[in-house]
């Protein structure tokens, strides 16, 4: 009698660790994870923020300004990138939402990132193909929808696979995987599509098969790279298969997706728009800081000094990225991104009023660290405000904060 019920005590207890609605294991339960299992997170990751880093920066750019000139390029630009924020941030969400509730055996996000990266795939290469501006737009479009399939459930594997008393640890990784890949990407555009190679004054003709034959190539390497880390990550990483589910119907689910309870989350939504004033600030500052060195600081050139700037403030971003994750899991996440956000005012003032290169780049130095901190940190406090089962739409939520700025 005693032995059996030591034996009940003993299957009660195992069983607290599995949430009874879902089926599957409490966050607080999860396992310390080991780096394998972080660097199969992050490498999705990384393969996909180089590709918009070559995308953003400088593809979409050199093609548009090959068929239209560099005095309409703008708006064309305009036109592509808010269609494409538009696209990106409903995908997200809705596929999110959809994706928190899949049923499927293989788990809940893997089945939309083979999916998602399967036609993300095709439509880049469609995209290096394209050799006139409605092909172009079109499959740039595709890309969006299709890659935002697969990155809205992905996003939600953080929460879903590690413990919350590591999630700065992991966030920490996620942002070194954004900032070496956003710049890798750039780097990557530039050597394939850089001209010096045709010398003085190509032909038209000349040029644009150039571009044309050097763009397909940066697709084609960056679709490879895509394929090679979305089979690892699937491969690597081991979902739970969800239980049970809301018995919504596909339209309903899709429609609710966008009912936001903004008062029960309310820590969750200062954060997101915390997040996007300092994207602003970003952002701007990646646009006008050539304008900066060429204008103000006077320097004889604009470009070269524009990477001696840049350089020094990524790599500090990127070396401080994992340990203030991982300083955050232990001292706590608030007070981190505090400290962070006010050192990136205080380097941004004193950037703005630099008389010389060198103020200049003493301030930078400073703010990318300041900026490694905040994107791991922000990443690791957003997983913990997440609510329960909605993991994958509200990071859809999240990452609107980073796209609509």
């Amino acid at each position: 009698m005693n032995k059996q019920n030591r034996n009940n005590t003993k299957i009660k207890t195992s069983n607290t660790h599995i949430d009874p609605e879902t089926g599957l294991t409490k966050p607080d339960y999860l396992p310390i994870r080991p780096l394998r299992h972080h660097i199969a997170l992050t490498v999705y990751w990384l393969s996909n923020t180089m590709m918009w880093g070559a995308l953003l920066h400088l593809g979409i750019q050199s093609r548009l300004t090959d068929w239209f000139g560099e005095s309409t390029v703008g708006y064309y630009f305009l036109i592509i990138g808010a269609v494409g924020g538009v696209i990106a941030t409903a995908t997200q969400i809705t596929v999110g939402a959809l994706s928190d509730r899949c049923l499927c055996k293989f788990g809940r996000r893997r089945p939309f990132i083979i999916f998602g990266t399967t036609f993300a795939v095709a439509a880049l290469l469609s995209l290096g193909h394209s050799r006139s501006f409605w092909p172009f737009a079109v499959s740039l479009f595709a890309l969006q929808f299709f890659s935002n399939i697969a990155l809205g459930p992905f996003t939600a594997l953080l929460p879903d696979t590690i413990n919350p008393i590591e999630h700065g640890k992991a966030s920490g990784f996620m942002g070194v995987a954004r900032l070496l890949g956003d710049t890798g990407g750039l780097i990557l555009a530039g050597v394939l599509l850089s001209t010096a190679v045709l010398g003085k004054n190509p032909t038209r003709t000349v040029l644009m098969d150039f571009r044309a034959s050097r763009m397909f190539l940066l697709c084609s390497i960056i679709a490879s790279f895509i394929v090679v880390t979305a089979i690892y990550t699937c491969f690597a990483i081991k979902e739970q298969q969800l239980k049970s589910s809301s018995k919504k119907r596909l339209a309903q689910t899709i429609g609710d997706s966008f009912a936001i309870n903004i008062r029960e989350n309310s820590d969750f939504f200062w954060l997101s728009i915390s997040r996007a004033v300092t994207n602003i600030g970003f952002y701007i500052f990646l646009e006008t800081l050539l304008f900066f060195v060429k204008f103000t600081l006077h320097v004889p050139d604009p470009d070269k000094t524009n990477i001696i700037i840049m350089l020094p403030a990524i790599g500090a971003a990127i070396l401080s990225s994992i340990p203030s994750g991982i300083l955050s899991d232990l001292l706590g996440r608030k007070k981190m991104i505090f400290t962070a956000q006010f050192l990136m005012a205080g380097a941004g003032i004193v950037f703005a009023f630099s008389p010389n290169i060198e103020t200049a780049l003493a301030a930078a130095v400073p703010a990318g660290l300041a900026f490694g901190t905040f994107t791991a940190v922000e990443w690791a406090f957003a997983c913990n405000l997440l609510p329960k089962g909605e993991s994958a739409r509200y990071l859809g939520i999240w990452n609107a904060s980073a796209v609509v700025p």
